[in-house]
């Protein structure tokens, strides 16, 4: 698949996130069913975030060639999800423990307007690069294993689009308040 290709993805899932938030009441964007499920803002926020910091970040790592290294490969889950183009819908993934413990405080339905903007400006910027560069500088995943740069951008896409099953788990509850 060609980074355009790729790209064109994430513009369909994110497009599926901006025009969510103007269906949500601000109360509901905030519920939370239980101490263990998060309310919709969490969601957005642990999507957006990652989408930045995580993704598109060590996307940039690998375009640079910083904080990684010419080889490596990507564990069996990591194939898989790539043999496969996504991550298996109804499993639910841990993340690491040192992620895990920073809570997540989600932000305004406005906020995350503009974080989408901001994740689709930035992804887009990649395009090019990430098409022409030759793969073999990696970084890595902590459950997938070492990915070079055009890895890294699909697994935001792969990402993005598997939180969306649980958007739509977080929807229905909060259509209740």
């Amino acid at each position: 698949m060609s980074t355009t290709e790729i790209y064109q993805k994430i513009e369909l899932v994110f497009a599926d996130y901006a025009e969510s938030l103007d269906t949500y009441s601000p109360r509901q964007f905030e519920f939370k069913a239980n101490e263990e499920t998060w309310s919709l803002a969490q969601m957005y926020e642990h999507v957006c975030l990652t989408s930045k910091k995580f993704f598109l970040a060590n996307t940039k790592r690998c375009l640079e060639k910083r904080n990684g290294q010419e080889s490596g490969n990507k564990n069996s889950g990591g194939e898989n999800v790539f043999k496969y183009g996504g991550f298996p819908p109804k499993m639910k993934f841990k993340m690491p423990a040192a992620v895990a413990e920073i809570p997540i405080h989600g932000q305004s339905i406005e906020h995350y307007k503009k974080e989408i903007e901001e994740i689709l400006s930035s992804a887009k910027m990649f395009l090019e690069a990430v098409e022409f560069d030759l793969g073999t500088y990696k970084t890595q995943h902590p459950a997938l294993g070492m990915l070079n740069a055009k890895e890294w951008f699909h697994s935001l896409e792969m990402h993005s689009r598997h939180h969306l099953n649980q958007k739509a788990e977080l929807e229905a509850l909060a259509s209740h308040v």
